[in-house]
């Protein structure tokens, strides 16, 4: 289907950071070019290693990035919400897809040609600029995804609660409370592991009496002692 006459289409794309100095005629002519589809939760938007000749632009619902690794396990690299690019950086490129991307949830993506980009820079020059600096940012949380996996899985959940007490944390009378953000399926994949091994490592920063678990919430007692797991080294 064709997102030139549908306004969710151009609310997202209006919405995209990468281009988010363009003017509405810029975004009027990537929506006349999008090819937009709509499919269920766990369907797979693109494979590792095939030609990344689109990329995408999320209209509704979320997706992961991931790699999958030989013994079946996956490795999430971030999930995309709407108005968020999927493979822009491998579009821009020319290369190939550098990881999968599946349907987290049921989702709606503007697939666009890998021209559109540089036609759209042709056409608006201070629009790389933006983009420049937002595939920069995606260079830098890449970095810090690198950085996680680096640790054992109690410091990268330590790590991953310790930058969600800073976004979302709730001060309450017996601590700060944290909503882990996302199943406990798909916080272990992001985290490079298991449900069970996540179990376990919920366990350990509970025995150690730094949080406590409580349905998709953490109650956090000690947020330097996860700032401390999450860095790698014990003071």
């Amino acid at each position: 289907m064709n997102g030139a006459q549908r306004d969710d289409v151009r609310t997202a794309l209006r919405a995209c950071r990468l281009w988010h100095t363009a003017s509405d005629e810029a975004i009027d002519r990537l929506a006349a070019v999008a090819t937009v589809v709509s499919v269920p939760r766990g369907t797979t938007l693109a494979t590792e290693g095939d030609p990344a000749t689109t990329f995408g632009v999320i209209v509704a619902g979320r997706a992961r990035v991931f790699h999958l690794q030989a013994d079946g396990r996956s490795i999430t690299y971030e999930t995309v919400d709407s108005g968020g690019a999927l493979a822009a950086v491998a579009a821009l490129a020319g290369g190939r897809y550098p990881a999968h991307i599946d349907a987290a949830t049921p989702v709606t993506v503007a697939w666009l040609p890998r021209e559109s980009l540089f036609e759209l820079m042709a056409a608006e020059p201070a629009v790389s600029r933006t983009m420049i600096a937002d595939l920069a940012n995606r260079v830098v949380n890449l970095t810090s995804v690198v950085q996680t996996l680096a640790l054992d899985v109690p410091g990268r959940l330590a790590r991953y609660l310790f930058q969600r007490s800073l976004a979302v944390g709730e001060a309450t009378a017996e601590g700060l409370r944290v909503s882990l953000g996302m199943p406990k399926s798909e916080l272990a994949a992001s985290l490079g592991t298991v449900p069970e091994t996540l179990s376990r490592a919920l366990g350990r920063l509970r025995d150690e009496g730094i949080l406590e678990v409580r349905s998709n919430d953490v109650l956090i007692f000690d947020v330097g002692a996860l700032a401390r797991l999450g860095s790698g080294y014990e003071e």
